[in-house]
């Protein structure tokens, strides 16, 4: 219950709640924002009273089956944010003057290719006395090597994760050259990258499940190479949604090909040192996608 009795006490605001409250506006509910931040639901929600008790304001109030903020909790959201990211930035400016040592990480090989690079490039600028030593390749063995301890963190793509971090998750789909047509009385012709590779594995499974026979024409080493062959019509394949490139396209609904799970990129961190957890937060705030 929020006291009137004294409405200008000194709030002791923890991190913690802070985070929860922002959390539940920017995950739309307090479920998703216990999944989001790994908590139960009912810790959510004490940390929002316990705000409300320490700000002596009610932050949300009941619209329906939902709660929205109060005018009292629009205002403090601006604040709570602009808390949060100063905190950050302190933390960053005063780990810049003090982290050193080694980083090993193993980055799934598409992935490596695309955006971890500029990620890491960007984090060596703001930390140059941290080594950082990057590994690229396929999923499995990355997670192997991760269990034997040749990597402090790994970033994957993985159908059905066992542990982790997920960081997020996105449509496979199959993609081929833009208007590209397909004989149906032939076998559907693939590109993919060699084995293990599970975008492959869910290919080949779906399209047998579906009854559809198909001949794999194309084993690629990089990404790159793969799509080539895809734009210039050799052959379909299946990767995430973000692998479109120009002069490739969906080909579904537009042709019958069978429906596909999803892929998620999959965060494994030791988190045994300072420089290790940086490197993961970076990971994790910055929206590394599939492809």
């Amino acid at each position: 219950m929020i006291n009137k009795a004294n409405p200008f006490k000194f709030a002791n605001l923890s991190t913690e709640v802070l985070r929860s409250f922002v959390t539940v506006v920017e995950q739309d509910g307090f479920i998703r924002a216990a999944n989001y931040l790994f908590k139960t639901q009912s810790t959510v929600s004490q940390h929002i009273q316990r705000l409300e008790q320490e700000l002596n304001i009610t932050l949300f109030t009941p619209v329906g089956r939902k709660r929205a903020l109060t005018p009292s909790g629009e205002i403090f959201l601006v604040y709570a944010k602009r808390w949060l990211k100063l905190q950050e930035e302190a933390q960053l400016a005063l780990a810049q003057t003090a982290l050193e040592g080694e980083v090993r990480i193993g980055v799934s090989m598409s992935m490596g290719e695309q955006f971890i690079p500029e990620l890491l490039a960007q984090f060596a600028r703001s930390y140059p006395a941290l080594r950082l030593s990057v590994d690229t390749g396929h999923s499995y063995h990355l997670v192997q090597g991760y269990q034997n301890g040749l990597y402090d963190l790994v970033v994957t793509l993985e159908r059905d994760p066992r542990d982790g971090q997920i960081l997020s998750e996105d449509n496979m789909v199959w993609i081929g050259q833009a208007g590209y047509e397909w004989n149906q009385h032939k076998p559907l012709p693939l590109a993919a990258y060699v084995n293990p590779c599970q975008f492959r594995d869910a290919c080949t499974q779906a399209l047998d499940q579906a009854g559809i026979s198909w001949q794999m024409i194309y084993s690629a080493n990089s990404l790159n190479s793969l799509m080539a062959s895809v734009r210039l019509g050799l052959a379909v394949t299946v990767r995430a949604s973000n692998a479109v490139i120009a002069e490739t396209e969906v080909l579904t609904p537009r042709l019958n090909l069978p429906s596909l799970p999803k892929i998620k990129i999959v965060l494994r961190n030791r988190n045994l040192t300072d420089a290790q957890n940086l490197v993961g937060e970076l990971l994790s705030r910055q929206g590394v996608k599939a492809v």
